[in-house]
């Protein structure tokens, strides 16, 4: 019997945006997730983390400090 792989499905999005224009990464790792998170906040983007389902889970504003809802 073959052996079947489970596709990884991404568990967190980052919007990630400058005002104008906005994009979207994805990662299976929150801590991974978290950290580019921060990382875009320091180098100026607002920046959203949201669950694969849709939910907003925590937010960060160009100057790095995270705020949550």
């Amino acid at each position: 019997m073959a052996q079947r792989l489970k596709s990884v499905s991404p568990t967190i999005l980052l919007r990630i945006s400058d005002g104008t224009f906005h994009m979207h990464r994805s990662f299976t790792d929150f801590d991974q997730s978290f950290t580019s998170a921060e990382a875009y906040a320091r180098a100026g983007y607002s920046v959203s983390m949201i669950s694969a389902t849709g939910r907003f889970l925590m937010g960060f504003d160009p100057r790095g400090e995270r705020m949550a809802v």
